[in-house]
């Protein structure tokens, strides 16, 4: 119990550095995210068939 504690304590603080961080990449995924979808495809059709 006391290690969950302490892990909490100390995890805190990285938490709350690294949430500005996923705050600016998340526009970022939102905007990748459709270019991801439009080459997906191209990828599976450059891709050899199995």
């Amino acid at each position: 119990m006391r290690y969950t504690l302490f892990f909490t304590y100390c995890l805190l603080p990285i938490a709350y550095c690294l949430l500005p961080i996923a705050y600016c990449l998340l526009p970022i995924a939102y905007c990748l995210l459709p270019i991801a979808y439009c080459l997906l495809p191209i990828a599976y059709y450059l891709l050899p068939a199995p």
